[in-house]
């Protein structure tokens, strides 16, 4: 079970029946299901204190429903307070250029999203749309398709836009949108991981910041 799984898990588990409703004891599948996610919860998050000292239920036929609900409720607090990695950290002081289009913010949102569940392949495929969208807002093609990242970033380089560590991230950038593509990560070499999130988020942060300057603006 993956992050995203277990917490939805964990949301079905709060609006579902837990006991009758003449009753003061939980359902006991209830309380077997509850069991089940707290011990997934436990090996997805070794070092998590707050989970780890979460205690599973022996007797689930003699539980008091108040209880219960008081578990639950603790075990979904706990899955809510996601971590925050160092892509997070970056991405949560990165602001858009002034000028970005509606669809760009809410990719933005999404992309927290991804980073804070930590959807590795999500996180690198969004980082590289967002910067060819916020990329092609200054430059003088409207046509539906555009040049492309690739492209964006070579008449970057060679007008001289930005600084040298920005077009030097921007280029993996390049390299992550073709993750889109089935065997590109193996074919390329660039596996899914937290260190190659954190570049990808840097590249945006870094972009961000030059596009800040309303100036900034293809020949």
């Amino acid at each position: 079970m993956d992050v995203v799984s277990l917490r939805d898990a964990i949301y079905q588990l709060e609006k579902s029946p837990r006991a009758k409703p003449d009753s003061p004891f939980a359902y006991e599948q209830a309380v077997h299901q509850f069991n089940s996610l707290l011990d997934a919860a436990k090996y997805i998050y070794p070092d998590r204190d707050d989970i780890q000292g979460m205690f599973r239920f022996g007797q689930p036929h003699a539980l008091y429903n108040e209880i219960f609900e008081d578990a639950i409720q603790r075990l979904k607090s706990a899955i809510d307070l996601r971590p925050l990695n160092a892509a997070g950290e970056i991405l949560a002081k990165t602001k858009l250029p002034e000028d970005a289009p509606e669809d760009v913010i809410r990719d933005l949102c999404e992309l927290k999203t991804a980073v804070g569940l930590e959807l590795t392949k999500t996180t690198l495929l969004l980082a590289g749309s967002i910067a060819e969208a916020l990329l092609l807002e200054r430059h003088p093609d409207k046509s539906n398709r555009g040049p492309g990242l690739n492209k964006l970033v070579q008449l970057a380089r060679d007008q001289r836009l930005f600084g040298r560590d920005t077009l030097r991230n921007l280029e993996t950038l390049v390299d992550y949108r073709d993750l889109i593509h089935p065997r590109a990560e193996a074919r390329n070499q660039t596996f899914r991981n937290q260190a190659r999130v954190d570049t990808a988020i840097t590249a945006l942060k870094l972009l961000c910041h030059e596009l800040e300057d309303l100036t900034v603006r293809y020949d």
